[in-house]
């Protein structure tokens, strides 16, 4: 799991941590997100079934569609991508803690920085080569991450919370991220997103991979292409990397002995190194190629629709 190495998240994350939180300490709330991984609708035989009143009931519901951890589709109400991620990350492993089933493989190095199960000399030696490759010293990163499923569900959280601007080059087509992304564009901020094939998957196998697996997946690809503010476009990207609020970024480290697989991932909070990346995305960009998502969304609308999709959301 990724480690903190300093406190250095932001007010308006802690803020709204806090408030879900809050609403998850309720046991109502509690039971009523529990129960929103299969989808549950309003109906009187649910209120029943579970002994809720119509006033707890819709007071609940409404503070968890109100924090955006659930929604509502087709009549039920599910986990947004946010509340897919918490669902995942803090009630079922709190769960497994409690039961005695956690277990934390990460650990402290002596100068206080964290690593993950990687070789702290590997780590520091891939550390130095992006240091020696982007031109800027001192790089000091504030997270790790093993696996790419804990990188990409902690960028979908921080993009939920910028202001400005996401520059984001994935050989991934990544629902959580894309979710996110239309998110913040609906709310004014510019989205910059440069993505590829990888290891023989072409766009169309990955979007269908998202379709399976995350109910709203199509929706949501079909509005991030059509949305003013957002600008996506394919290219050749020989790693993950993305760009927040000129300030936060998250790269991926490629496994050295196989360069299509995620080795480690990093974040840094580094305004020059993000100025470095901003620069190397704008390179990558002059030799993009149109975007293809809109034209495999619009030539296979009926195949697509009918791609099979899990009663609960299974994180891909």
């Amino acid at each position: 799991m990724s480690q903190d190495v300093s406190p250095t998240t932001s007010p308006e994350i802690e803020t709204r941590a806090r408030e879900i939180y809050a609403a998850l300490s309720n046991s109502d709330s509690l039971r009523i997100f529990n129960l929103a991984v299969d989808g549950i609708d309003a109906s009187t035989s649910v209120l029943q079934k579970h002994q809720f009143t119509k006033k707890r009931y819709y007071g609940r519901l409404k503070e968890l569609v109100d924090l955006g951890l659930i929604f509502k589709e087709n009549g039920e109400y599910r986990h947004t991508s946010l509340g897919t991620m918490v669902f995942e990350n803090q009630v079922k492993n709190l769960e497994q803690i409690l039961v005695g089933k956690g277990n934390a493989d990460t650990r402290n190095a002596p100068n206080g920085t964290v690593y993950s199960g990687h070789d702290r000399n590997l780590s520091e030696e891939l550390i130095a080569n992006l240091e020696t490759s982007t031109g800027v010293a001192n790089l000091k990163p504030v997270k790790f991450f093993d696996t790419w499923n804990e990188l990409s569900m902690h960028v979908a959280i921080k993009i939920e919370t910028m202001k400005k601007e996401l520059f984001v080059a994935t050989r991934y087509v990544d629902f959580r991220t894309a979710d996110s992304a239309l998110r913040v564009a609906k709310r004014g901020c510019k989205v910059n997103i440069l993505h590829s094939n990888r290891n023989g998957l072409s766009t169309k196998l990955q979007l269908m991979g998202n379709l399976m697996t995350h109910p709203k997946a199509l929706s949501v690809f079909k509005e991030l292409t059509t949305n003013p503010n957002v600008v996506l476009r394919e290219a050749t990207i020989p790693f993950s990397f993305l760009v927040i609020d000129e300030k936060n970024v998250g790269i991926e480290i490629v496994n050295p002995e196989d360069p299509y697989s995620f080795f480690f991932g990093l974040e840094f909070e580094n305004e020059d190194l993000a100025k470095k990346l901003i620069s190397h995305f704008s390179e990558m960009s002059r030799n993009a190629e149109r975007d293809t998502i809109a034209a495999i969304i619009e030539s296979n609308p009926t195949s697509l629709d009918k791609q099979p999709q899990p009663r609960s959301q299974i994180l891909s």
